[in-house]
């Protein structure tokens, strides 16, 4: 493959649920889905509702499709939008599904569980195109071909999950969202992060609203993080540009351009994702 742009495109955006509305549509109310594109390679970063506009696009492509399809872990927002990803319907395709190895389910099993007959019409298996599940660990390191490189971290998330890094032609982009941040840096994920072009990091809620500053309700244990905590990595990583992502059901899009603003401040090469934002490498 002659070496092109890493393009990243952000079709979901939002965490826990999707929040459709009128003071959601400048940042966007669907849950995790992001784009990854090399050429004609597709690289697809979770499942969540966000996947389903991606799916009409792809759609549209008259030749068969081949992707693989990383999901970070099983909560119904990371997958809750596959049963309505239309290419998965359309004979020819091709989709290898990955997701985290656990020691008391299987991965294949948790994605088809959302699809059977009691929670959804079409069966997964009654899908049209091929699909492939394949199961990863902490530390897996995978060569997809044409020179592109993808690797994993765990994620310190209620059940666990995993963080992606793709790398390219000397181009990386992470893939961070839903893990929590430890009371001291986790240098671990700092070096998953060095020198990366662009960090997508989980900055669900403000330093405020984790720690339960000015009497609110704290959120640790919940499984997220803040952009402050992004910032402090992005810092000792060496890596360049942050994107917040994961953004609260509760978050307005006066909420979140308030936290852009803040975020900017102390970290300039900074940006809050939307849906639709196109990134190229």
């Amino acid at each position: 493959m002659t070496a092109t742009n890493l393009q990243v495109v952000f079709w979901g955006v939002r965490g826990s649920l999707p929040v459709p509305g009128s003071d959601t549509i400048r940042f966007g109310g669907n849950t995790p889905c992001v784009q990854v594109q090399i050429g004609e390679r597709l690289i697809i970063l979770d499942a969540g509702t966000g996947i389903f506009r991606l799916g009409q696009q792809i759609f549209q492509i008259p030749t068969p499709v081949y992707g693989h399809i990383f999901i970070t872990h099983t909560h119904w927002d990371h997958i809750q939008g596959f049963p309505f990803f239309g290419p998965a319907f359309k004979p020819g395709n091709h989709f290898t599904i990955y997701g985290p190895i656990k020691t008391d389910a299987n991965f294949s099993d948790l994605m088809k569980g959302q699809m059977e007959y009691q929670h959804f019409p079409v069966s997964l298996d009654s899908m049209g195109a091929i699909i492939d599940f394949r199961e990863l660990e902490s530390g897996s390191d995978l060569d997809l071909d044409d020179g592109i490189r993808l690797r994993t971290i765990h994620n310190n998330h209620p059940n666990g999950g995993l963080s992606y890094r793709i790398d390219y032609n000397n181009r990386s982009c992470c893939y961070i969202t839903d893990t929590e941040h430890y009371a001291e840096l986790d240098t671990k994920l700092a070096e998953f992060m060095s020198g990366a072009d662009l960090v997508i990091y989980d900055a669900m809620f403000t330093n405020k609203e984790y720690y339960g500053y000015e009497g609110s309700p704290h959120k640790k244990g919940w499984g997220h993080s803040t952009w402050q905590e992004g910032i402090k990595l992005m810092e000792a990583s060496g890596a360049k540009k942050l994107v917040l992502f994961h953004h609260a059901n509760f978050h307005t899009d006066r909420d979140m351009e308030a936290i852009e603003r803040e975020a900017r401040q102390h970290y300039p090469d900074c940006v809050v994702a939307r849906e639709g934002m196109v990134i190229n490498l």
